[in-house]
């Protein structure tokens, strides 16, 4: 295989990139959007935001407790050598 048949032709990508932004503006992103989350009840939009909270919070939780115990350790580590 040759590479210039590997290597994507630049006129088609300016090609394709013209027509993806030509037609994103057409759609209404936000409108469909508002629109679905409209539609949701209050108690589903509860149970969704508790969910998608306690999944990034407790990452979050875990991270936070990571960085505590290796900033713990160096601390330990220069007290000692310190002191």
């Amino acid at each position: 295989m040759s590479k210039r048949a590997s290597r994507p032709s630049w006129k088609r990508c300016r090609v394709l990139n013209h027509s993806f932004s030509a037609a994103i503006p057409k759609t209404a992103f936000g409108d469909i959007v508002e629109e679905q989350v409209s539609s949701f009840s209050v108690s589903r939009l509860e149970e969704m935001v508790v969910y998608i909270t306690n999944t990034k919070l407790s990452m979050i939780t875990y991270l936070g407790a990571l960085l505590g115990g290796i900033i713990g350790l160096f601390q330990g580590f220069v007290t000692v050598l310190i002191g």
